[in-house]
Parts: C-alpha cells; structure tokens; sequence
C-alpha cells in the first residue's frame, strides 16, 4: 500500500488544521504548503477528507468521491431522536412470515457503519433463516443450558419452562438469526465491533418495519465452543461469534414506554 495516499488542493487550502486536529492517531502534521504525512498510522476513517471546509484534502484510502455530503436538514430534532431512541422494543413475538433477503442486507448494510474500535470494522455477518435449522439450535442452546443454569438469573426457569412447554423461549420462533462473527485472533477489546455493529442493526430495524432482539445464550454457547451448536451453525473458517440477535416481523405493536430506572451519575470536579 502507498504511503503517498494524501493529496491536497494547494489553491483551495487555508491552512486551517482542522484536517490535523481530528486525526485519531495524529497522521498529519502542517507544512510550509499545508497538511502532510507526518507518520503513516492512517486507519481509515475519512476524517480528515469530511472535516475539511473546502474541499482541499483528498486521501486515497477514503476517498472524498465516495463521501456523501451531509444534509442537515435531513437530521431529525433532538425531541425526534430521543423519541426515536425511547420507542425502540425488544420484540419476543413474530409473525411467521419469511422475511426477505433484501431487507437483512437493508438493515444489516446500516449496522456495517456503526462505529468500531481503532476503526477496524473487520465483522461479518452470518445470517440463518432455515425454520428447521433454528428449532435445532434453539434445542441445543437448552441442551448446553441444561448444566449452567446459575450462569443467568432466569436461565434455570427458562430451561424448565422449555422442557415443560416445548415453546421457543431462545430464538422466539423468530423467522431470522444474525450472527456478528469475526476472525478468531482478533483480541477481547475489538471483539466489541460486532455487537456496536449489531446494535446499530437494532436501531434501524423498526425503520425497515422489522423487530430484533439480542440472543446473548447464542453467543455465550458458541464461545464455549459447544460442539453441537457449532455444527449447526456452519461458521466459515477462523471465525468466531461476538454477538447474535433474532429479527422478523413483529407480531404485536407496542403502545406506550415503559419507564426505566432513574438516572445515575457522578460528577468529578
């Protein structure tokens, strides 16, 4: 990879900086003709190219050409966006209606930009939508549940409550299960990526008419590498799971908030 990768528009370029001071990792530095490389730890971000008031700074691993401008008029109020935020459900119950592929690659293409450590991105994701193949797994999750019950507060009362009723109480019958996977040498810190990645899939969801919910017994069997799930679940090579939710069509729609625990916090001087 070059290391000649910024490129500046001398005539545009009022030596403003702002390109310098939001670099993450402090690559550009200013000169006698405006910004330069000062080390190579560029990570990708296209700071530098968005921040710039003029137009003057291209970087060639981030292309200004690909860059959408921002239109802030297209930006909801804070009231919107906090409503936005509040009204956001865990849904449990879903239609049994397949849901296209189309609309997963929608969703899962909005979750793809969250924000990620060292802006490493590196997540794939693993999508089952094989009804047979969701009741297997929802089945070894029980089976794997069956002796770590204290692992969870309610755990020892889901697995009774499955043994008794024979209902879906992992995936919920959900019609979809995404899997955030990355390789398995990526260290605990950016393991993180995936779940930022898939909570951004959350957020959207309702947007796109559908309902998520996260499956944390997925992901916790899957990392103790519990042979039976592993083998339902068909993870390419060298990949490791870092979160999992469900998602489908709800099949209720939620009236009101329900309130959550008072706020918390300190302050230090």
């Amino acid at each position: 990879m070059s290391s000649d990768f910024i490129r500046l528009d001398r005539k545009k370029c009022v030596k403003c900086g702002f390109c310098i001071a939001d670099c993450p990792t402090c690559v550009l530095e200013m000169g006698d003709n405006g910004p330069q490389i000062r080390e190579d730890q560029c990570i990708e971000c296209g700071h530098c190219v968005s921040v710039c008031p003029t137009g003057a700074i291209d970087n060639l691993r981030t292309p200004r050409a690909g860059q959408e401008l921002i239109n802030p008029e297209k930006l909801p109020t804070p009231e919107q966006a906090a409503c936005f935020l509040r009204t956001r459900r865990s849904i449990r119950s879903f239609k049994k209606e397949h849901v296209p592929h189309e609309t997963i690659d929608k969703l899962l293409n909005i979750a793809r930009i969250a924000p990620t450590a060292g802006n490493l991105q590196g997540v794939h994701f693993h999508v089952i939508d094989n009804p047979g193949r969701l009741k297997e797994i929802t089945a070894a999750i029980m089976a794997w549940a069956e002796n770590r019950q204290s692992m969870a507060p309610h755990l020892a009362s889901m697995v009774a409550f499955h043994r008794a009723s024979g209902r879906d109480n992992v995936l919920r019958n959900a019609p979809c299960l995404i899997l955030a996977l990355m390789d398995e040498s990526t260290g605990p810190l950016f393991r993180q990526n995936g779940k930022f990645m898939l909570t951004y899939a959350e957020l959207y969801a309702p947007m796109i008419g559908l309902g998520s919910c996260w499956v944390g017994l997925v992901e916790a069997a899957a990392m103790s590498g519990d042979p039976q799930l592993l083998e339902l679940l068909e993870l390419p090579p060298g990949k490791i799971v870092t979160g999992a939710i469900v998602a489908g069509f709800p099949r209720y729609q939620h009236k009101r908030i329900p309130e959550r625990h008072p706020l918390q916090i300190t302050w230090v001087d």
